[in-house]
């Protein structure tokens, strides 16, 4: 039914459409015809008459060329109006009708060769009528009609034959007419119709090509999980504020890089539907922050996420920062169970760090690498220290992979001595890098060297080069062992216990001479696994010493659950010995006589710390006090020696 109601709305605009464009041609045809009919037959009986016959219609020709110069004028809108429709099929009837009391007026004055003249001018303007208004059939029939049934009625009845034949031939020719105009009214018709389809299925291709077009781009400009922008959008549209900063439109922007810490753990354990239900929950919270709308959000790959706000006030930046950990670190529902996680968020500020946006959004990611690991902070904003933090530790893993090839590497061995005797018992080997000019410390490179896996093979070469050393001790310092420090990463390496064995068989040592060094927080994680690795050292012979106790995980657990050889006092509680520090080293002491492990104190720098540990009982002690890290033919030439009078 609606379909009806357009095509006949459609069909009436084009047929005014069609009936105005033709309009000046008819116009202009009828004024020159009238003209010529009536100055060419005109005499004196007649001459009044048709002159204001002549008058009438060029009044009325007048009023359809300014009707038709208004519609000319006015909008496609406007145009299409019905009363454009009545005012032509007034003026255009009112025309036929001037025609038709032309025959009817002056029909008895005339000659025959006006007669003659004039029945072929009415029946040519009713002929061309047919096409001129075939816009619409209405018009186009009753045009002729108006023209030619008047005068052909007339003719019909008259008394001459000859006059009553031209009145049914005028009939006759009104009847072809109507047929002709029908047709062509018909014609146009269609062909409007086949427009308004044409045009219906355009618009449906088009909006089908629109449809298409924005599903397309919703794919390759949206995250299909989360329905953030995805990198490609959201650089474009950051582009654009990086535009309205330097165009002075806003006085910069911030960005915040936010990465889900734990996600992998989900990923892992529950299955990547779990890890999809995380993202798309942190998304929602994360659009909980852009009420107003002013931000950009961004999924930009994985659990990794950039919120970016007009804000650029620090203070303002900062509480907008602790509101999203905090909403981070609300419970999470999954699967009818409460799972907590963190997020982890740098920042970055325009203009203040750079006007780049791929730029800003590496110093962002810069500021919250830092802060992997960190425990509590979540919210660091960059800076140039930073950078150069991250600068280094790149250099640091460029040059490890090369360090061992390169002979850079070596062991340096502190000596640990008896308390009472000042003899050497052991040595613990200590890892030196020599890296060009720069002497870099251990404590800047091991971290690096386990995070990128390198202290694998690095493991594997320090326990070798201890393995020769012990070789090469002469045999009035077989008692004398040497300790060295094993990282989480080397015991996880599938391999690790067939190297031990097979370094220890190689070189022929005793088990015993090799002390290993963990420090207590190994045992957080992979206890199973670990546990099961140390315990079959341990029946092998090698000896396990825990480094640093008191400043790990779980002190006391680590103590009943492994049967522990060592325990380290960490250096921290012997520099701090005459306060509080005194206090953990009874209660170490003590707890050595329950479980059976021996007590090293380590970072003795001071007579008075060396003689204060030996009176409360400590059997082993390191540190500066009795020797610096020594060469390896320094520690050689110093085994048979006591280092000195306690």
């Amino acid at each position: 039914m609606r379909d009806k109601r357009d095509r006949k709305k459609l069909y009436r605009a084009e047929g005014i459409k069609l009936l105005y464009s033709n309009a000046l041609p008819g116009i202009l045809i009828t004024f020159i015809v009238a003209t010529g009919l009536v100055f060419t037959f005109i005499d004196h009986d007649n001459r009044t008459g048709k002159l204001l016959w002549w008058a009438a219609i060029c009044l009325v020709l007048a009023i359809r060329l300014v009707d038709t110069l208004l519609w000319y004028r006015a909008n496609s809108y406007q145009r299409k109006q019905n009363h454009y429709y009545w005012r032509f099929s007034a003026g255009c009837l009112l025309t036929a009708a001037l025609w038709s009391s032309w025959c009817v007026l002056f029909s008895e004055g005339f000659s025959a060769e006006e007669f003659t003249f004039s029945m072929v001018i009415l029946s040519a303007m009713a002929g061309g009528a047919t096409s001129i208004l075939s816009g619409n059939v209405f018009i186009g029939t009753l045009y002729p009609v108006i023209v030619l049934v008047p005068f052909s009625v007339e003719l019909l009845f008259d008394g001459e034959k000859y006059k009553s034949n031209l009145g049914m031939l005028g009939l006759c020719f009104t009847a072809i007419m109507l047929f002709s105009a029908g047709r062509a009214a018909r014609y146009v018709k269609s062909a409007i119709l086949l427009k308004y389809k044409n045009s219906q299925l355009l618009e449906r291709m088009e909006e089908t090509i629109r449809t298409r077009t924005q599903e397309i781009y919703a794919i390759s400009h949206t995250d299909a999980l989360t329905g953030l922008h995805n990198r490609i959008a959201f650089l474009r549209a950051a582009n654009g504020l990086v535009m309205r900063y330097k165009q002075n439109e806003i006085p910069g922007f911030s960005l915040f890089f936010i990465d889900l810490d734990g996600f992998k753990t989900i990923n892992d354990t529950l299955g990547h539907d779990a890890g999809d239900q995380i993202l798309l929950a942190f998304s929602d919270r994360l659009k909980a922050f852009n009420q107003d709308g002013n931000a950009l959000l961004c999924r930009w790959g994985g659990d990794e996420f950039i919120f970016c706000t007009p804000l650029c006030d620090r203070a303002a930046l900062g509480r907008l920062a602790e509101e999203m950990r905090q909403s981070f670190s609300k419970p999470w529902a999954l699967h009818g169970q409460e799972i907590f996680l963190s997020a982890t968020i740098g920042i970055a500020v325009c203009p203040r760090h750079s006007q780049a946006i791929t730029r800003l959004i590496q110093l962002a990611d810069i500021a919250m690498y830092s802060l992997k690991g960190k425990q509590p902070q979540r919210v660091a904003f960059y800076n140039h220290e930073l950078e150069a933090q991250l600068l280094n530790q790149i250099y640091l893993q460029e040059a490890l992979k090369s360090a061992l090839a390169k002979n850079e590497m070596r062991l340096v061995y502190q000596p640990i001595v008896e308390a009472q005797s000042g003899n050497i018992v052991a040595f613990e080997t200590l890892l030196r890098w020599q890296c060009g000019e720069e002497a870099i410390s251990p404590a800047h490179f091991i971290p690096v060297a386990e995070k990128n896996g390198s202290i694998v093979p690095l493991g594997y070469w320090i326990l070798e080069e201890a393995c020769k050393t012990l070789a090469e001790l002469p045999p009035a310092a077989s008692h004398i062992a040497l300790s060295v420090n094993v990282s989480i990463v080397q015991l996880q390496d599938v391999a690790f216990i067939a190297k031990v064995e097979q370094l220890l068989t190689g070189y022929a040592i005793a088990p015993e001479r090799l002390h290993m060094e963990v420090t207590e927080s190994l045992f957080h994680e992979s206890q199973g696994e670990i546990y099961a690795k140390v315990s079959y050292l341990q029946n092998k012979g090698v000896r396990i010493s825990i480094d640093d106790f008191g400043t790990g995980y779980s002190s006391l657990s680590v103590i009943q659950n492994m049967r522990i050889d060592f325990v380290k006092i960490d250096r921290s509680f012997v520099n701090n010995i005459d306060d509080k520090g005194l206090a953990v080293v009874q209660a170490i002491l003590t707890m050595s006589g329950t479980f059976g492990y021996d007590v090293i104190a380590e970072g003795v720098e001071t007579v008075r710390q060396a003689q204060t540990l030996r009176n409360f009982g400590v059997p082993l002690l390191q540190g500066f006090y009795f020797s610096q890290p020594l060469e390896k033919a320094d520690m050689l030439a110093l085994c048979n020696e006591p280092l000195m009078a306690i």
